[in-house]
């Protein structure tokens, strides 16, 4: 098993140096307070990133809520049971 995460991460080494080499130009970025020339491959990676960290705040934040009703359900699940029991003497 860990061989082939260490063939996985060489594989995508590759695969990212062969990115970075065909897309190597250069691209004008414009935003409000000014301008910037960076290689296409940097903002690329960039807004990748951007977007795997935003969507990981996001299902944490789901998670976190799912995880909450969960507790909530079980707690009235018990109180229901013991209710149950109550009853059933």
């Amino acid at each position: 098993m860990r061989i082939i995460g260490v063939v996985l991460t060489i594989l995508l080494i590759i695969v990212g140096i062969a990115f970075t080499a065909l897309n190597a130009q250069s691209v004008e970025i414009n935003y409000l307070i000014g301008e910037k020339n960076l290689p296409l491959a940097v903002i690329l990676l960039a807004s990748l990133t951007l977007g795997i960290v935003l969507s990981v705040l996001l299902m944490g934040f789901s998670l976190l809520k799912l995880k909450a009703k969960n507790k909530w359900l079980e707690s009235k699940l018990k109180k229901a049971q013991e209710q149950l029991t109550q009853f059933q003497q």
